[in-house]
């Protein structure tokens, strides 16, 4: 499973210029004819548990759609990027698949996806439809929506002496009690951690700053010095010993077995409360917490994002096929209540309330912190421009330099602008 929607990639750059290379006369259908069975190749990224769920899914859709077969697979997130990269490069693909909110542009550019037609969206909110949209045209339409949370450990926090973090934290509180908790053990388990790294946590304090990742016309929001502001606060974290080390730090690709909150060497974690699923207690071995970002101004910095977006391509022989089961999948109250909350709060309002009064354990957790958070959510940006993909994946690696200390903030980030605005302008 990926944890919540958290971006990771070493290598997005690698499988983003893997896409140049669609042809841009990708086939497109029509519906089936006469009594054939159509069958459809539908792609996503998650682990087993959400596997299981999508499959009971499919199973009442094929019941109900018998001359309708849908043959899925699934991969851990940064893999998933890859393997459509290359399929799609080779000039093949699935029929449908779950979209990021960072990749929409990109794939959209390239004539990989179609526009959706045939899919009701009368019961989601605008906010979060116009994620999908490019120019008028929607490639994607929302599974659920997403924000950004802190989610840690309150034994841990305790038995440390320490406050727990809790709405309305400023960065400085989240500083002192991360080093108060790695203090009491010894560093073996590290207040929080280190985000410097990631994206999706830049934005979030960029957007506290009155920023944001990229301007209305696809250029960068923010400049180099921004960055090294960002990069200074986390590596404060990380010299003072309150957030996890370079060795660990570097190893995490949004899969479970390379999250410190899961190895239990780290007692907090930003991440999507969407990353909460029924089987979260026995990922993460103990009871979690959720808490807003902590900011040390009036802007809190998070918005209502999609968890994930579903979307269908162009080579699809059976367009009407494939909307019809995005359809299902989105607005069936039946599928949304077997799916519950492992792809985002969701997106469907009437689906999201039958859904909600059956909600128990860490979903129950993320849908009562998101309800309770909505009036302060702001719209999602616009989708990032091409090339977006490649700027993710660079933020990471050369945050690495800073890390291991082989480059300084301001060093690491005026050369990180410099290919970030070649990438989105090539």
């Amino acid at each position: 499973m990926r944890l919540g929607s958290i971006h990771w990639g070493r290598r997005m750059a690698a499988a983003a210029l893997g896409l140049a290379v669609v042809a841009t006369t990708a086939g497109c259908g029509g519906g089936t004819g006469g009594n054939d069975k159509v069958t459809l190749r539908f792609t996503w990224w998650g682990n087993a548990d959400r596997a299981e769920i999508t499959q009971k899914v499919i199973d009442l859709f094929e019941a109900e759609n018998p001359k309708i077969k849908i043959e899925t697979s699934y991969s851990e997130f940064d893999a998933y990027w890859e393997k459509m990269a290359t399929q799609f490069a080779g000039g093949g693909g699935p029929d449908i698949l779950t979209m990021d909110y960072r990749y929409i542009r990109e794939y959209a550019d390239r004539n990989v996806l179609a526009e959706i037609n045939g899919v009701n969206t009368t019961k989601m909110s605008p906010n979060l439809l116009s994620s999908g949209r490019i120019d008028g045209r929607t490639y994607a339409i929302p599974v659920g929506q997403t924000t950004q949370a802190l989610l840690y450990d309150p034994k841990v926090w305790k038995s440390a002496g320490e406050h727990a973090p809790e709405n309305g934290w400023t960065w400085s509180d989240l500083e002192a009690g991360a080093a108060e908790v790695s203090e009491a053990s010894g560093g073996k388990v590290r207040g929080v951690t280190s985000f410097g790294q990631i994206e999706d946590w830049f934005e979030v304090w960029l957007r506290q700053q009155g920023k944001t990742l990229y301007t209305d016309d696809g250029k960068l929001g923010y400049t180099a010095a921004d960055l090294a502001a960002y990069w200074k606060l986390a590596e404060r974290l990380r010299t003072s010993g309150a957030a996890t080390q370079a060795a660990e730090t570097t190893k995490m690709d949004g899969s479970q077995a390379n999250s410190p909150l899961v190895k239990k060497t780290s007692a907090a974690e930003f991440n999507y409360d969407s990353g909460l699923t029924a089987a979260s207690w026995e990922i993460y071995g103990r009871p979690l917490k959720l808490s807003t970002f902590p900011s040390s101004g009036s802007e809190l910095g998070q918005y209502a994002k999609p968890s994930m977006l579903m979307s269908i391509t162009r080579r699809s022989k059976h367009p009407k096929e494939a909307a019809k089961f995005v359809d299902f999948l989105l607005n069936d109250t039946k599928a949304g209540t077997i799916q519950s909350t492992s792809r985002g709060m969701p997106a469907n309002s009437d689906v999201r309330a039958a859904v909600g009064k059956s909600l128990t354990g860490p979903p129950r957790l993320a849908y009562d912190f998101e309800t309770a958070l909505l009036p302060k959510l702001t719209a999602a940006p616009p989708p990032p421009p091409k090339g977006a993909g490649a700027v993710k994946a660079a933020l990471q690696r050369v945050y690495d330099d800073v890390m291991f200390e082989r480059s300084t903030p301001e060093k690491a980030a005026g050369e990180f602008i410099k290919e970030a605005e070649q990438a989105i302008n090539r």
